[in-house]
């Protein structure tokens, strides 16, 4: 049995919100030769937002850049509350160590995004990791920020391109078991580490407050804000 490529698209298309696995069965195609000869799996959006919402992951926001941004933070019920505060590295959002070492190690990769020290990518799954610098450098160069209040919490609302937005609650930070600067600042993890001159102490960030958004550079053991992306 074979399949012409535009009954592999119509079976595709047809089975895009049903229940999982198709065998399909490309052999020289429409005059190609086959390109797939193995069934493909594919994941219904039902299940997709049953799975996101088992795991209280955000919704993924279009704001016309290279990523999706996630509708809220790790941990946070609603978009415009905090969530949890995580030190960089930290996977579980459970460390409250004040010891850099512990955020994953002494000697960490310069980039975390999607592995097994990405908090996003161990509680939310899917391809939802931390935003690298150079992602946050886009949503500040390409997008509106205005400083405003939602349901009491101060923050940013960040307006794309296409009108599309995002809020980032100013949650601050913490800080071995203290908090500090809520309702002031927000500050979020990027994926990088800080390698310049034998650096390593320090992990990128966004940092914004009613003055505007900026990228520092902070140590890894601060509790701080997550706010995901989802490859498009």
């Amino acid at each position: 049995m074979s399949q012409t490529l535009s009954e592999i698209f119509d079976t595709i298309k047809t089975a895009r919100e049903g229940y999982g696995i198709l065998d399909l069965f490309p052999a020289e195609c429409d005059g190609w030769d086959s390109i797939l000869d193995e069934e493909i799996e594919l994941t219904p959006t039902w299940w997709i937002n049953e799975e996101r919402q088992r795991r209280g992951t955000g919704v993924p926001v279009d704001l016309g850049l290279s990523v999706l941004w996630s509708s809220r933070n790790v941990g946070a019920a609603s978009g415009e509350l905090p969530g949890l505060y995580a030190g960089w590295g930290d996977h579980t959002g459970r460390q409250m160590s004040t010891n850099p070492d512990n955020y994953p190690t002494s000697n960490p990769p310069d980039d975390i995004g999607g592995t097994e020290h990405d908090i996003a990518r161990e509680m939310w799954a899917e391809t939802w990791r931390l935003p690298t610098r150079a992602e946050m450098e886009e949503l500040i160069q390409q997008c509106q920020w205005v400083w405003t209040v939602i349901n009491g919490i101060p923050g940013a609302q960040i307006i794309g391109r296409n009108g599309a937005s995002i809020f980032l609650p100013a949650a601050g930070d913490r800080y071995g078991d203290g908090y500090e600067d809520a309702y002031f600042f927000g500050r979020y993890w990027t994926s990088e580490l800080r390698t310049d001159n034998g650096e390593n102490r320090r992990a990128f960030a966004l940092e914004f407050s009613q003055m505007g958004p900026e990228i520092v550079s902070l140590v890894r053991h601060m509790g701080m804000s997550i706010r995901p992306v989802l490859e498009k």
